[in-house]
């Protein structure tokens, strides 16, 4: 599967995207969705008949289908914590994955776009089936049809993934897996009839030879389970068995309680079966509440059962039936609610985890990536990426995202490393779990600084040796091409975009910063519409000004920027506070400047260049390069200013770029999004 072969022309996707991105919008037929915080709920129908491989419905409350999207798998489905979907496909050999953008935000009528969606190579799979998703982990988890095995992928992994990151032997073959994080339990749909529970799965190193097995019923008929689903609260398993998959009318649906203790041959709570349930060969499930939705393939169906956990056994008819040609897996999006995006951290009480710095270049055999305490005291952990980095950012899955080149600024890339916020210490840089943005279509050259929209999914770049902003789906991969780019006249180096206000500010050589509004609602085609230039009394500061960092602060609406003045001199750097930041132009007054008035010498400051700065509500982090240190300046929105000395510094060889982790990275199922199979 190559989503290349699916491309959307014109802007469909992009639309769909933009309108999320801020409170400035198209009004264009192609942007009319409806904000996900509207229309939750919705459940996606994987169909794959021969007419219809790989169509996606979306169903509205009443199962009615909502929109129709063509994506590039056919089988199963799961959703990450920022609504983009996994997508297996098996029809080819090996078979593939596929991750889509925002599926809830996409037009009826779309298809895939290497611009916002990726595939995952799965080299060494037969038949890919079932998928589940651990959150916290980044792992994607697949049932493997064919080769008796469970195959685990990071979720950010790309198009060039090497041999995945585990492969688990299974006595049989699986065809769905339904997976608790908070329990590190895997639960098994096996074509045998039997449920296998795989406890510490993660943990135990993705081991299942000492997996339970739970079997349902009297064995005395032929049984093949392929629906499976847990809810936590209850300790409850609900999976469907397709029996003879020749046979139209001999499909069941068991009900196993303990189940995270249950062994060998148990009698179910409740079983389904009969002429009057529809069920023939019922491949998919998922539990919303008390609520079961059934994917019944051979009846062309969609069988609702509004209390799947009580009642009668016996040949029980559903709820209701919704017409639906061969569906193969079933999803129910829920939008959860986002913390800020890292880059947008206005709030001091939010709890910081630690303290993410790049290194361009580290001494040699040393880490490039390490993450120090909030008190710049000690590393907590430390990773190698193997790049010549440039400027860091994170998710809120806890995914890392860098910017990097060649060494030479002539061929720019973005890493992406999975959930490198949270995790992986000591660990180094894997196509198993991670990928890389780069190649001829990109028109990546030297790119620099960059923001993470989460809410509208995408990554904001400038790029300095191509004088642009450079705007991509933060879930594309490979050679993805931008979404659309903003030509400068001036090299950028750094930006910071307020997706409130869909308002981007971009920090120029020049010593100057670029104002856009409604810059994702205009595709970044209009010029800048102001120009600020920090003042000191009205005149603008003497040159050599040369703006890096930049920070916009929403509740204050301010601005922080970072100045290296002469990137030649260690000594001349500066920090400055630009207040009324929305409406600010021309020459503006600084309120604060954190400056020795000496630019031969650091002074208190230790500022010489400042390359990149953080900010959590009251502290600023700055990532000074010629100095090897990060810094950190407490109230900074109100220092006096001149020659501040530092409340805290460590000792770091040539920091590029700094981040902060925020304690909401990466958030468990159990947090608050239902997926898949699972229910709380």
């Amino acid at each position: 599967m190559n989503i290349g072969a699916h491309r959307t022309m014109g802007f469909t996707a992009l639309a769909a995207a933009i309108s999320l991105a801020g409170c400035g919008g198209n009004n264009s037929s192609n942007n009319s969705v409806t904000p996900p915080e509207v229309r939750t709920d919705s459940i996606l129908v994987m169909l794959n008949g021969s007419t219809n491989k790989g169509l996606i419905n979306r169903l509205d409350s009443d199962l009615n289908v909502d929109a129709s999207f063509s994506s590039g798998g056919n089988e199963g489905m799961a959703q990450d914590l920022l609504g983009n979907l996994y997508v297996a496909d098996d029809t080819s050999t090996p078979s593939t994955f596929q991750t889509i953008h925002r599926v809830i935000q996409r037009d009826d009528g779309d298809l895939t776009d290497p611009a916002l969606d990726r595939d995952i190579d799965a080299p060494g799979s037969a038949t890919l089936k079932g998928i589940a998703v651990a959150h916290q982990a980044g792992l994607l988890f697949a049932a493997n049809v064919g080769g008796n095995t469970i195959e685990v992928y990071g979720t950010a992994a790309g198009d060039t993934a090497a041999p995945p990151l585990a492969s688990t032997a299974l006595p049989d073959n699986c065809w769905d897996l339904v997976y608790n994080e908070t329990l590190d339990t895997l639960f098994l749909a096996m074509t045998n009839g039997t449920v296998l529970v795989v406890d510490d799965y993660v943990a135990g190193g993705f081991d299942a030879t000492a997996a339970r097995t739970i079997t349902p019923g009297d064995g005395s008929s032929i049984s093949n389970i392929h629906g499976i689903a847990y809810r936590a609260a209850t300790d409850t398993l609900v999976v469907t068995d397709v029996g003879d998959a020749a046979v139209a009318d001999d499909g069941k649906i068991y009900v196993i309680s303990n189940a995270s203790s249950a062994s060998g041959m148990v009698t179910p709570d409740r079983t389904i079966a009969g002429p009057a349930t529809m069920l023939g060969n019922p491949v998919d499930l998922i539990l919303d509440g008390d609520k079961a939705y059934i994917a019944e393939k051979s009846n062309d169906a969609i069988l609702v059962y509004n209390n799947i956990f009580s009642g009668a056994s016996g040949d029980v008819a559903p709820s209701k039936t919704v017409a639906a040609v061969k569906p193969e897996s079933l999803v129910q999006i829920k939008t959860p609610s986002l913390g800020d995006d890292v880059s947008d951290i206005d709030d001091s009480s939010v709890t910081i985890n630690g303290v993410l710095v790049s290194s361009n270049a580290p001494l040699a055999g040393d880490p490039d990536v390490v993450i120090l305490d909030t008190d710049l005291t000690t590393v907590q952990r430390d990773f190698t990426v193997g790049e010549s980095l440039e400027s860091v950012s994170v998710n809120q899955l806890g995914d890392v995202y860098l910017t990097a080149d060649d060494g030479a600024n002539t061929d720019g890339r973005i890493v992406v490393v999975n959930r490198l916020g949270t995790e992986r210490d000591g660990d180094m840089f894997s196509l198993s779990r991670d990928r890389i943005v780069s190649g001829a279509a990109t028109t990546l050259v030297s790119p620099k600084g960059f923001d993470v929209a989460d809410e509208a999914g995408l990554l904001l770049v400038t790029d300095n040796a191509d004088p642009a902003v450079k705007v991509f789906g933060a879930q594309s991969g490979g050679n993805a091409p931008p979404l659309f780019s903003t030509t400068l006249t001036v090299a950028p180096w750094d930006l910071a975009y307020d997706p409130d206000q869909d308002r981007l500010y971009v920090a120029l050589t020049d010593g100057t910063v670029a104002v856009f509004d409604d810059y994702v609602a205009n595709e970044g085609a209009d010029d800048a519409d102001r120009i600020i230039t920090p003042a000191i009394g009205g005149s603008a500061i003497t040159a050599p000004t040369n703006l890096h960092g930049i920070v916009y602060v929403a509740d204050s609406n301010a601005l922080i920027v970072s100045d290296v003045g002469s990137g030649a001199n260690p000594t001349d750097g500066k920090l400055y506070v630009i207040e009324n930041a929305d409406r600010a132009e021309g020459n503006t007054n600084v309120s604060v400047n954190i400056d020795n008035g000496d630019g031969t010498t650091v002074g208190n400051t230790q500022l010489g260049n400042p390359v990149d700065i953080a900010f959590d509500g009251s502290s600023l982090y700055v990532a000074e390069k010629s100095q090897d240190q990060v810094l950190r300046f407490d109230n900074i929105l109100s220092s006096p200013g001149g020659d501040v000395t530092p409340d805290a510094s460590y000792a770091q060889t040539k920091p590029e770029s700094v981040v902060l982790l925020p304690d909401y990275l990466a958030p468990s199922e159990e947090d608050g999004l239902v997926t898949g199979g699972t229910a709380p």
